[in-house]
């Protein structure tokens, strides 16, 4: 396991990608955190956290798709994965060292740059510790279905070119066609059917992990709310979190070991 967080750690360090992702989300960060400076100071932190969280939705998704997804394919194209698989290590055990290997190296490095971002917080508004560290969990969830989205990727294409395709298509298709789905079906939902709604509208991710951080951010509160609205939120937020930050990953997972021999590896 050492020598794949070594060998992961070193190639993506190594690669320009991620160090234009995070050179863009802090640009972009900085400027937020600038902004926010003008806020009322009860809960200026809290908007600003919640305004990196929307313009992070955009951005981090492309990076981590693209940065975990080509690590994986850069093992078929290179012949490594051969090479390690013919030293006793069977395919899904590659693949499960890889991916956790991908999510330490990736979660960790982003993790670093918002906790460098910290000092400009901190420097430009009151600070609150237990906010922050709510939006790093936020993150740190964000970031592990991200990236098992895009090893699943780079497991399943067999082609650069397809791999990119890939990768813009599910980016649009999670941050923007989603959402243009849920605003058609939205004039139709009624009392009786937004249970339905709500299942669906929490399984996607992005959803779930906005909700969560505005309500534990204090910028939306859950009491004295209207009937349909308590029959919407039918959950403990925290439980809807655990169970995406579970399935998905579980699922991609799942779905990368069975398109193994599809991606070209082969034990």
């Amino acid at each position: 396991m050492i020598m794949y967080l070594w060998k992961e750690s070193l190639e993506q360090t190594r690669g320009k990608g991620l160090w234009l992702g995070i050179g863009v989300l802090m640009l972009a960060s900085l400027f937020l955190i600038a902004e926010a400076r003008f806020f009322p100071s009860d809960l200026g932190f809290e908007a600003m956290l919640l305004s990196v969280f929307d313009m992070n939705m955009y951005l981090l998704p492309l990076f981590s798709l693209f940065l975990s997804s080509f690590s994986v394919f850069q093992e078929k194209e290179l012949k490594t994965s051969m090479i390690l698989l013919t030293k006793r290590e069977s395919t899904l055990s590659f693949l499960w060292k890889k991916s956790v290997a991908i999510q330490v190296i990736l979660i960790s490095l982003f993790l670093g740059m918002y906790l460098l971002l910290a000092i400009f917080m901190k420097f430009f508004l009151a600070f609150h510790v237990v906010s922050f560290l709510r939006f790093l969990f936020v993150i740190v969830v964000f970031l592990l279905i991200f990236n098992q989205l895009g090893i699943f990727l780079g497991v399943a294409c067999n082609s650069k070119m397809q791999l990119v395709g890939a990768n813009i298509l599910v980016w649009f298709s999670i941050v923007f066609l989603f959402d243009l789905m849920f605003l058609y079906f939205l004039p139709i939902v009624t009392f009786d059917n937004i249970r339905f709604f709500s299942w669906i509208y929490f399984l996607d991710p992005i959803h779930t992990m906005r909700f969560y951080l505005e309500t534990g951010l204090g910028l939306f509160s859950l009491t004295h709310m209207s009937r349909m609205m308590e029959k919407f939120v039918f959950m403990d937020l925290g439980i809807l979190m655990a169970m995406n930050a579970i399935f998905w990953p579980a699922l991609l997972f799942g779905l990368a070991s069975l398109f193994r021999n599809g991606g070209m590896f082969d034990d």
